[in-house]
């Protein structure tokens, strides 16, 4: 039997109301989601969205439970249609949890969120219908007891998603703005159901004022278009925090670009140096090899012997300025890095010392690659020498090497072809390297070194044997952290 909307009471009014002008306000929010959602496809934006598609169901729920109840009088079917209700909210709760977590840990992909959320449905339906539907069994006269256990369940499960995430907001160390303005969201649902609960207690007793019917009904869409806010607002911090770090890695190509291309001059100069150094030296050797067939006296012979060092030096010199500036024939075979690396290990470590601990690490699979293994050799050299000198006594240095995948949309991939690489990781618990010597490390003379320990060709020579077989090096340091560079070279 249905019932004219006047002849309700203060409870049934508040209740019909409330409902309509909320289920109005979370469908729009809902369709405005999915809108901003299809254009962005943000990870925290796609499970938001799916939140609200749920929070729309479950407002259609909402009026037939209450139109239901109040107009056709049929309570049964008003508790059929909240207990679906009910676990459409709970459904909710793991779609939470995944925003929380893409927006405090930035994980992309997210798992599945579906089997997860259907078993909190059918957990949250058993929970509801046994309740409300044994109470109504056993205490048919008392609506009130009825109906605050089905409000209290209602508080319990859209309180949980709230938890989650200012759980997520208190250890995040990233768009912790975004977690809080989706938390406080939640939030304010979940008080609105707090007092839904208080009023729940009023079954059957003397009707409100009309004002305070009003005052409800207005915190009611109030809290509703809270949490539809903030969720926009969310989803805005989210863009605006990917923005930043797109911009940023863009900045950090754009440097690594200018630096490779600086790099480039610099090889050029060195290259056409190093050619007419070797001449000179060449003719100086000839030189010292017509002299030493006559007869010298000695003190003449041991400044020939002198001559002829210096000329040696000079010229490995010219052959390291040769390798940075790429001009120097080299002899490519197919070899396995890892073995290569394993059958120098003792050296390494005989070359950084008894006084530091000095690990290395290989792939236990095959890591091969297509270079010349003398070079492979020299890089791997070069750069722990460089890690011994920057670390104290009791320090360590750690030599790995591995394989790894370049894909397009990777920040490595800015400069380097996608595929497979060998990855060589040399770190040090040293000193670290101050921001305005990363910016020449690599320069050809360029030594922080005092005179005497370093030519300042070390890293040069590293960074041309790496670009010369189409790899990339990268440094990363901390003063009083320690340094870390990394190189990626093409995988046979």
């Amino acid at each position: 039997m249905s019932t004219g909307l006047d002849a309700l009471n203060s409870f049934d009014r508040i209740n019909v109301a409330s409902t309509l002008l909320q289920s109005a306000v979370i469908l729009g929010f809902a369709a405005t989601l999915e809108g901003v959602t299809r254009h962005f496809d943000r990870p925290a934006m796609r499970e938001i969205a799916i939140v609200w598609r749920l929070f729309a169901l479950a407002a259609v729920l909402n009026i037939l439970s209450s139109w239901s109840g109040a107009v056709w009088n049929d309570r049964m079917l008003s508790r059929a249609f909240t207990t679906l209700l009910v676990a459409c909210l709970a459904a909710c709760i793991p779609y939470v949890r995944n925003a929380a977590r893409a927006l405090a840990l930035a994980e992309a992909p997210l798992p599945s969120a579906r089997r997860e959320a259907g078993l909190w449905w059918l957990g949250a339906i058993s929970l509801h219908a046994l309740g409300v539907f044994g109470s109504a069994l056993l205490w048919p006269d008392a609506r009130v007891i009825t109906v605050t256990l089905s409000r209290v369940i209602h508080l319990v499960v859209l309180s949980i998603s709230p938890i989650v995430v200012w759980h997520a907001w208190r250890s995040a160390r990233v768009n912790r703005a975004a977690l809080q303005l989706l938390a406080v969201g939640l939030t304010a649902l979940a008080v609105r159901q707090g007092i839904r609960v208080l009023l729940g207690l009023r079954v059957g007793l003397p009707d409100l004022p009309f004002a305070t019917e009003i005052g409800i009904v207005t915190f009611d869409v109030l809290a509703v278009t809270i949490a539809g806010v903030f969720s926009l607002l969310m989803t805005t911090a989210e863009e605006v925090t990917l923005v930043n770090e797109q911009a940023l890695e863009l900045s950090r190509s754009r440097d690594r670009v200018a630096a490779s291309e600086r790099m480039e001059s610099l090889g050029r100069m060195a290259a056409a140096l190093a050619h007419d150094m070797n001449n000179v030296f060449q003719v100086v050797t000839m030189s010292v090899e017509q002299l030493r067939d006559d007869a010298l006296a000695p003190l003449a012979a041991e400044t020939l012997r002198e001559v002829e060092s210096a000329t040696q030096h000079g010229q490995s010199l010219t052959s390291q300025l040769l390798l940075f500036a790429r001009a120097r024939t080299t002899q490519s075979v197919r070899f396995d890095a890892a073995e290569r690396l394993r059958a120098i290990s003792a050296m390494l470590r005989s070359l950084a010392g008894p006084g530091l601990e000095t690990s290395v690490t290989s792939d236990p699979g095959t890591v091969c690659l297509v270079m010349d293994p003398a070079q492979f050799e020299q890089i791997v050299v070069n750069l722990v020498a460089n890690a011994r000198d920057a670390v104290q006594a009791g320090g360590r240095i750690s030599v790995t090497l591995d394989r790894v995948s370049i894909t397009p949309g990777s920040a490595r991939g800015a400069t380097l072809d996608p595929g497979e690489y060998v990855r060589l990781v040399v770190s040090d618990t040293g000193a670290g390297i101050p921001a305005e010597v990363r910016d020449h490390i690599f320069e050809p003379f360029f030594t922080t070194k005092i005179a005497g320990r370093g030519t300042g060709l070390g890293l040069a020579t590293v960074h041309g044997i790496t670009r010369q077989a189409s790899g990339d090096i990268v440094l990363e340091s901390k003063v009083g952290h320690g340094t870390t560079f990394e190189v990626l070279l093409p995988a046979a």
